[in-house]
């Protein structure tokens, strides 16, 4: 896969698109009841209500990320895995007004921290994970647009124009794929004729074919082999 485009353009057309899915976003968990809030998701032992807080969170954390390096400091460590759990069950016992809420202003303010990035910042990277802050716009794209179907609240994977599906393609493929599958390498070919490799490159890849945007549910977990033509016989690890 190519590196990042970390051109302005790029990063102004991505943001664009980070702020259409969160508008999507937000108009349909507004319409999310109370008792449908509660309701198991997909994802083991999440509920709509820890989807949402998740999402705010992961918000919040991008955020962080961006002021850090604009105060001259490193890059923030993630916090530990006890304490984002704490905070994800915390945050799932609030009402819906209050999830709503916190999806809307948390998402408002990464944008607000996003517009006071120079080009110079724009370009920063962490030299421990090899991520700059230009890949943070399609990071939260990707979190936006995978929890929203995540949330079964009426947007699927049909709903994704394809230019959109192919981005979030190649960032799943070049960060998530080598966690999921392991030493396996697959070349995923969609019916645009976009090709993208993933898992380990030492190894002769195993072609696996179908829409980008059911080659992206599946190859996060939201979809099943049946989805897609060449994955009978791999196997995926967790979705993310």
């Amino acid at each position: 896969m190519d590196e990042p485009d970390t051109t302005l353009g790029a990063i102004v057309m991505v943001r664009r698109r980070k702020l259409a899915a969160t508008q999507r976003l937000l108009g349909d968990t507004i319409a999310i009841s109370e008792p449908d809030w509660r309701a198991p998701v997909a994802l083991p032992g999440w509920t709509r209500a820890h989807v949402a807080t998740h999402v705010a969170r992961n918000a919040d954390m991008l955020r962080r990320i961006v002021e850090e390096v604009m105060a001259g400091r490193p890059f923030p460590q993630p916090a530990s895995s006890i304490d984002k759990q704490r905070e994800l069950e915390a945050g799932a016992r609030r009402s819906p007004l209050d999830l709503q809420i916190d999806l809307d202003t948390s998402a408002g303010r990464l944008n607000v921290t996003f517009d006071a990035l120079t080009a110079d910042q724009w370009a920063e990277v962490d030299t421990t994970t090899g991520l700059s802050l230009a890949d943070l716009p399609v990071a939260r794209l990707n979190e936006v647009v995978l929890h929203h179907i995540d949330l079964d609240c009426g947007f699927g994977f049909g709903d994704l124009d394809v230019a959109t599906a192919q981005m979030l393609l190649e960032w799943n493929a070049h960060r998530l794929a080598p966690t999921r599958l392991g030493r396996t390498a697959v070349e995923l070919i969609s019916d645009t004729g976009h090709r993208v490799l993933a898992g380990d490159s030492e190894r002769q890849p195993v072609k696996v074919s179908g829409t980008d945007a059911t080659l992206l549910g599946w190859l996060t977990g939201r979809l099943d082999r049946r989805s897609v033509e060449g994955a009978e016989h791999l196997s995926l690890g967790l979705p993310v």
